[in-house]
């Protein structure tokens, strides 16, 4: 089975959903699925917190999170609206609010999403592992749950920027039979080689398909590079995206990633859990 998938690498107006999900709808017009010609499935994929941007302090203030929930309620309704229009699956990621967190953050979650064709809702992954060195902590609380989901025939582990630096998560993934990893981010240029690096690692440890979705353009001081892409479950770069705005495009094939694994069985050589300790 293959699958047709689509990296929407944008630069984000911070604070302005309504512009942001415009550019979302113009990057994307005209994609479709093309299953005449091979492809059973396609998928769209949007960097983290793709309406918003980074969020800062304001969201402390008393009406923050009314605010936050407002713009959560229309992303999911935009996620959905643009699933249907496209007729492709859609992994988009968004913040919701909720109750102060245990250890003293304010206790928004930053959330992967995954839409069906026909608009429902399939998966929601919180991010396990906020930006403390960026201050996240002190606003989202994490994640506890490792999420996968079935995407036709294909097991796919949704997964939020700085998750990409433990590679326990995405091991945990692979004990599922995951076979494609999505990393959804406002990655910073400053530490752009890191993300090069870390996806094709997560690639070629878990032999799985790795597409990694950046943003570009400034927030505020920060810069970011973009650099989406896709790798092999070898680790080839199968496509790669510069700092412009654009849509970063591959095909896979699951019966490649599973013809790997049985040519080069590295997973079934991995010790239990219990060996490498707490």
């Amino acid at each position: 089975m293959g699958m047709d998938i689509h990296l929407v690498q944008m630069a984000i107006a911070r604070g302005k959903p309504g512009l942001n999900r415009a550019k979302v709808l113009s990057l994307t017009a005209g994609i479709k699925p093309r299953t005449a010609q091979g492809a059973e499935e396609s998928l769209l994929v949007l960097p983290e917190l793709f309406s918003t941007g980074f969020l800062d302090d304001s969201v402390l203030r008393p009406d923050g999170a009314a605010a936050i929930a407002g713009v959560a309620g229309e992303d999911r309704a935009f996620l959905a609206s643009l699933a249907r229009k496209s007729g492709c699956w859609v992994a988009g990621a968004t913040v919701e609010a909720g109750p102060t967190g245990m250890d003293g953050n304010a206790g928004y979650r930053n959330l992967s999403l995954l839409y069906s064709p026909d608009g429902t809702e399939r998966a929601l992954y919180r991010k396990v592992h906020p930006f403390s060195y960026g201050g996240e902590d002190r606003l989202f609380s994490k994640g506890n749950e490792i999420v996968t989901a079935g995407i036709g025939d294909w097991v796919v582990q949704p997964t939020v920027c700085y998750d990409l630096r433990f590679p326990e998560l995405y091991r945990a993934g692979s004990q599922r039979g995951v076979h494609l990893i999505l990393v959804q981010a406002n990655w910073p240029h400053a530490r752009q080689a890191h993300w090069e690096t870390l996806l094709r690692a997560r690639a070629i440890e878990n032999q799985a398909y790795v597409a990694g979705v950046n943003c570009t353009g400034f927030q505020e001081s920060l810069r970011f590079a973009g650099g989406s892409s896709i790798h092999s479950p070898k680790g080839e770069t199968l496509a790669v995206g510069d700092e412009s705005e654009g849509v970063v495009r591959s095909r896979l094939d699951l019966d490649g990633c599973k013809q790997w694994r049985k040519q080069f069985p590295a997973l079934r050589d991995r010790m239990p859990w219990e060996f490498y300790g707490p």
